[in-house]
């Protein structure tokens, strides 16, 4: 069940990303749901196409979070877009550890 407080908050995700939100935070102790802070934002991407600021504040009201904390773990992980992106998404491999795996066959 979602708080009242949390419920107007965020009435700009659908029922259907807050019913995923409530099943993620489920996986966790009460007092550590901001834990599904990372299945959160990966669910707005999915529904969305990336993360805006606006997502990250009502992920943030949802867990009980500031929102810099939620900001913070959009920035740190380049897996979410944080603009809209085209089809296809080019990541070059900019560390040592990436550059040490072996190439993936080319098609």
């Amino acid at each position: 069940m979602i708080p009242e407080q949390t419920q107007a908050h965020t009435s700009a995700l659908s029922a259907q990303t807050l019913q995923r939100f409530s099943q993620e935070v489920a996986k966790y102790p009460a007092d550590q749901k901001q834990s599904a802070v990372m299945a959160c934002l990966t669910i707005v991407q999915e529904e969305q196409g990336f993360v805006s600021a606006e997502s990250e504040k009502l992920v943030a009201d949802y867990l009980g979070m500031a929102p810099i904390a939620v900001h913070e773990v959009t920035t740190f992980y380049n897996m979410y877009n944080q603009q809209p992106v085209g089809k296809y998404k080019l990541n070059v491999c900019t560390n040592l550890p990436c550059q040490l795996q072996p190439m993936a066959p080319r098609r």
